[in-house]
């Protein structure tokens, strides 16, 4: 048997053939899970939600998922080997956030940023991008990962909550819908990145209603470039259904307009047309069913909004209607305060209103004048305070009620006033319930009654003046003539009591007659007067040679010079007056005496006057009954030796009141009595006003 001798070497060659064969299957079998591991991990980047791209150092495409396919709208053969910015970013994209992420590329750093895309159908979209660089063994670039996120409605609900806080401050800051207009034009024109907004009002006339539509504001991002649909807007004037801004008017619906030259608008059509402005929208802004106000917004071109969008315009619109109607609510209540203030303030008639917690809350002037009270004395002042307060105002005898009290009863009732000077309040207390019943507070109603209670006395007074005065002619008359009726006398004495019931009754008639005088001027207030220039030589010519007084043969001393100036008078009265004047002069110097009758001259503020002064040399008057003299019934001698009825003095004071002049009067007793009638003077300026 043969023994076989294997070889040493081949031996060697052989064993180093197995090593290597098994190396490489332990590589082949590494590659394999590597490739198995890739492949894996492929399918997971192809089923991630998030876009997935991979670039080379150079930031072009090697490698994009099926959700980068899906929100770029591009496939990897479109993309491969292209910088992704260049072809997603336009030029909406910010280019300081473009700038940035170039920045970072060159330098080999990752970054993160949110960037504005466009797709490959030209819709725009918000992208979150998060990128790195993956780098070799030896620490070099091979490429970048990034990872994008749609965040489209994330940014748009941001960017809507940022425009409703805007809007809301608008709204908060703005006095009136003129200051409101502009600023919130500008922020949803910028939103809608359109160029042009108007605002159009809808003018309206009390008891005519809805009558035209006009520009209220207007904003355009460049004033030059749209100057002539700018200009156009400002001049259109349009009528209820009136084109199509007309129409939206009417139908109180938004309207979208993809092209405007397929709508009329004899206003701004062409122009529209030559500076490029294609599309509008405009936003009715409603108060109840009434349309206020439309918002329009002009610009290229474009889509319709999406229904989000419009739902959001909407709203901001039903916030600016909220806005008018409470501005407007305000303007009513500012108006409705203002002319209750001027009421009460122009009110001679006091007022004090307490609030619902019993607290002053309102005082007018005449009440603060009536009580001498300040409003800083009743700061703060409660019900109770103030019935202390107005207590302390009044006679400890005339202890008022609390007001309180005085609203329970439903009655009025009278303050008798000791401070700031004595007079008599009438108090009337009402509580104050709003619309749903509920208690608001109580108002204090105080009238000054001072005047009326002194009338009344007046008028019981001189009714039983009257009475008096009357009775006692009445009285004689009646007496004489009873005894002439049931007794027989001598013709001489007979005569004398004829001409004692003569006398008598002359007097009640001249008092009868003055009366009726009196009570005539008074009614007529001067309305039966026939005031005019005239002079006053003629006048005092007539009533001094008219006058003759019985039993006295004296004679006046006129003293007055030619070319004296006019006077405003009425004929008649005024002779009147004089004779009364002349009459007294006589009765009261029954020792005789000059009776002088001159006239004076004088100047006031309110101009020249010239005054008839008649003097006599009579009994005179003493101060107290100087200051009297012009009351009715009222006479300086009471014994009725002097004949008279007390009443032309009274008479003369009304005639000079209506004419406008003055009764002035000087006297001493026992020396005599001067009583000056001052009257107007025609002045230059007067004869030149009526010529």
């Amino acid at each position: 048997m043969e023994t076989a001798v294997i070889p040493v070497g081949n031996e060697s060659a052989t064993q180093s053939s197995e090593q290597s064969i098994e190396v490489l299957a332990q590589q082949v079998q590494s590659l394999t899970e590597q490739v198995h591991a890739l492949s894996k991990m492929a399918r997971v980047a192809q089923s991630l939600d998030s876009a997935l791209v991979v670039t080379d150092a150079q930031a072009r495409v090697e490698w994009v998922n099926a959700s980068y396919t899906r929100l770029t709208g591009y496939t990897l053969d479109e993309l491969r080997g292209k910088n992704p910015g260049d072809i997603l970013q336009t030029a909406e994209t910010d280019p300081s956030t473009a700038a940035y992420m170039k920045d970072q590329i060159d330098q080999g750093l990752p970054f993160a940023a949110e960037v504005l895309n466009r797709r490959k159908d030209g819709a725009t979209y918000w992208a979150s991008i998060e990128a790195k660089p993956l780098r070799d063994a030896c620490g070099q670039i091979e490429c970048y990962m990034a990872i994008e996120r749609d965040v489209t409605v994330k940014r748009r609900t941001e960017v809507r909550l940022q425009l409703h806080h805007d809007v809301l401050q608008l709204l908060s800051d703005a006095c009136e819908i003129g200051t409101l207009l502009p600023g919130l034009l500008k922020l949803l024109a910028n939103y809608l990145s359109w160029p042009i907004a108007v605002a159009w009002e809808v003018k309206t006339k009390r008891w005519v209603g809805d009558t035209h539509l006009r520009h209220a504001a207007i904003w355009s991002s460049n004033e030059v470039r749209y100057a002539g649909f700018i200009a156009a807007s400002e001049r259109a004037l349009l009528s209820k259904g009136e084109d199509w801004l007309g129409q939206v008017w009417e139908q109180k619906k938004t309207r979208f307009v993809h092209d405007l030259q397929r709508v009329s608008d004899r206003h701004r059509g062409a122009v529209a047309d030559k500076e490029g402005l294609q599309s509008s929208l405009v936003l009715p802004v409603l108060s109840g069913d009434r349309v206020t106000y439309l918002l329009e917004f002009v610009g290229p071109r474009t889509d319709p909004p999406d229904r989000e969008l419009l739902v959001f315009l909407d709203n901001v619109c039903l916030q600016v209607s909220h806005f008018i109607d409470r501005k407007r609510d305000e303007l009513r209540v500012r108006q409705f305060m203002t002319e209750f203030d001027s009421l009460f303030k122009l009110s001679p008639d006091g007022f004090i209103v307490f609030n619902s917690e019993g607290i002053r809350s309102y005082g007018n002037p005449a009440f603060y004048a009536m009580t001498g009270l300040t409003r800083e004395r009743l700061d703060g002042v409660t019900e109770a305070d103030f019935d202390a307060i107005l207590a302390s105002l009044c006679a400890p005898e005339h202890r008022p009620a609390p007001i309180a009290a005085v609203a329970a009863s439903g009655e009025s009732d009278r303050l008798e006033l000791v401070l700031p000077k004595p007079s008599i309040l009438q108090r009337s207390v009402k509580d104050m319930f709003d619309a749903m019943g509920r208690y608001i507070g109580r108002a204090v109603y105080m009238r000054d009654i001072t005047r009326e209670m002194e009338v009344d006395h007046m008028k019981s007074e001189f009714l039983s003046t009257a009475a008096h005065e009357l009775r006692t002619p009445m009285v004689s008359v009646h007496g004489f003539t009873e005894l002439l009726l049931k007794r027989k006398f001598s013709e001489e004495r007979r005569q004398d009591i004829y001409e004692t019931i003569h006398r008598q009754s002359q007097l009640l008639v001249s008092m009868v007659t003055e009366l009726l005088d009196l009570a005539r001027i008074e009614a007529r207030a001067g309305k039966d007067l026939h005031i005019r220039p005239m002079g006053l030589g003629a006048i005092i010519e007539r009533a001094v040679n008219s006058f003759l007084f019985p039993g006295d043969n004296r004679r006046v001393e006129v003293q007055f010079e030619d070319g004296l100036p006019q006077v405003f008078a009425d004929e008649d009265h005024l002779v009147r007056a004089l004779t009364n004047i002349l009459s007294n002069a006589y009765k009261y110097s029954p020792k005789g005496g000059v009776i002088r009758l001159d006239v004076v001259e004088r100047g006031l503020d309110m101009g020249p006057q010239i005054g008839i002064r008649v003097t006599d040399q009579g009994i005179g008057m003493t101060h107290e009954q100087l200051a009297r003299v012009c009351e009715r019934f009222y006479r300086a001698d009471p014994s009725g030796n002097i004949p008279g009825t007390g009443l032309g003095m009274s008479l003369v004071k009304e005639i000079m009141s209506l004419l406008g002049g003055e009764v002035e009067l000087r006297s001493e007793l026992n020396k005599g009595t001067e009583v000056t009638l001052w009257l107007r003077v025609v002045t230059d300026a007067y004869r030149a006003q009526i010529t």
